[in-house]
């Protein structure tokens, strides 16, 4: 009896295992996500890729939509645009120069650039251009985008930011910076005489890899690869196989207390601290979520807009994965709401707001508001703004903005009435004073 005990525990042992492999703590959530997407509007609403991984282990992968450009199918081996993603990449490699000591943390601007014109940007350490603490600002604006396609490298990105005044003293601060980013990718080209694509994908994608040539853009972001390449890029990064343990914790770690790393975002979400990065441009969305001390990888890519669908899928994602947060709960709220509003009308949308206690997103309603304005339904964007004056009755500019729309649909009795509340609570509001000038 004994005997057949034991012969009866091991074959239930190898039943319960699959390819001699045991089930993955993860394919529960997966499961559930796999039925979300494809029994809601989540999975047609996205175009893009979505790759669940434990470790090397692919767990789900699969792709939904199509391309724009040509209007085929995305498929898992689609290449998408990465946007900020390919800052990881940057501050891996000034990780990957620190190890073989050809730079330190706290080496400047102009240690390395001795001729670089601008004085004050001089003193800033290579650890203030990695966590995003330089004072530097941005590039893009009017002028970069009208001679955007002049620009082939890296040096042709500083005119646009190289004399403009550090926003506030190196070190006390946090502004996220693409020129910050570009700056690492000159100090790359520097110390190693390549171009920053080439260093890049010499000693993180061919090491990692990847089965998709791409030509970055630049080191504060751009280039294009699949699902399947950040993956491989994952297992390569945790394995030790690009940076050491040391360096991995450095990039990882919160060393100023203001959510980033070294070219990695950090969030702590109910206890599970997530690093990685999201990428956002016209026509471009994703990120790589990476949870410490775990194995999973999540990759999602995407070739619309962030709001476009990805936003969805990467909320619902977090949820089913890291547990509800206040963030995923307003994002979820927001789209039920105006999903009423859409398919129900104001009054019922006005009602589920309120047995939701009010709780959406500001931002990401007035986003749909835009929207029906865009499209020449203006009376439908001030119903939106009446349910962000609902769920924000002490914010000013609610009000501002539901008076700018109402002046727009020719109610311009609502819209003084507006405006002035607007006033009570922010007697600054110079687009309401101006307004009011004109119209009373």
């Amino acid at each position: 009896m004994k005997q057949l005990i034991k012969v009866l525990c091991f074959v239930c042992l190898v039943a319960c295992k699959t390819n001699g492999k045991s089930q993955s703590a993860y394919q529960g959530n997966v499961e559930t996500v796999k039925k979300l997407l494809d029994s809601t509007d989540l999975g047609k609403n996205y175009n893009g890729s979505i790759l669940i991984a434990d470790g090397k282990d692919v767990l789900f992968k699969k792709s939904y939509g199509t391309n724009p450009q040509n209007n085929q199918p995305n498929e898992v081996d689609t290449k998408y645009g990465i946007a900020s993603m390919g800052k990881m990449f940057t501050a891996i490699s000034i990780m990957q120069l620190l190890e073989k000591e050809q730079l330190t943390l706290q080496q400047t601007i102009g240690d390395i650039f001795p001729d670089y014109p601008n004085e004050q940007a001089k003193k800033i350490t290579i650890q203030q251009l990695l966590s995003h603490t330089s004072g530097l600002g941005d590039f893009f604006g009017p002028e970069f985008d009208k001679n955007s396609d002049n620009i082939k490298s890296l040096q042709d990105h500083l005119p646009y930011f190289v004399n403009d005044p550090l926003e506030f003293t190196p070190g006390e601060q946090m502004r996220y910076s693409n020129a910050g980013f570009i700056i690492l990718g000159l100090i790359i080209e520097k110390i190693t005489g390549v171009d920053h694509n080439s260093y890049v994908t010499k000693n993180i994608l061919i090491p990692s890899g990847t089965s998709s040539a791409t030509s970055l853009s630049s080191s504060a972001g751009g280039g294009d690869l699949t699902v399947e390449d950040l993956h491989k890029f994952a297992v390569a990064l945790k394995s030790n196989e690009l940076i050491s343990e040391e360096s991995h914790s450095q990039i990882t770690t919160d060393h100023f207390g203001n959510g980033y790393g070294y070219g990695m975002s950090l969030r702590n979400l109910n206890g599970k601290e997530i690093y990685g990065h999201n990428g956002g441009a016209p026509g471009a969305s994703g990120e790589l979520d990476l949870v410490k001390g775990e194995s999973l990888i999540i990759a999602t890519l995407s070739n619309r807009s962030p709001m476009d669908g990805w936003a969805q899928v990467r909320t619902h994602l977090r949820k089913e994965f890291f547990g509800s947060t206040p963030k995923t709960t307003e994002f979820l709220n927001t789209e039920e709401v105006v999903k009423t509003y859409k398919e129900q009308g104001f009054e019922k949308a006005s009602k589920l707001l309120a047995k939701l206690d009010n709780n959406i997103s500001d931002r990401n309603t007035f986003r749909f508001a835009q929207q029906y304005a865009e499209q020449g339904q203006v009376n439908k964007a001030v119903d939106i703004l009446k349910l962000i004056v609902q769920a924000y009755p002490d914010q000013w500019h609610p009000y501002s903005f539901l008076a700018d729309f109402q002046l727009q649909a020719g109610l311009k009795d609502e819209a003084i009435k507006n405006y002035k509340k607007s006033l009570e609570i922010n007697p600054e509001n110079q687009q309401a004073i101006e307004q009011l000038k004109k119209i009373e």
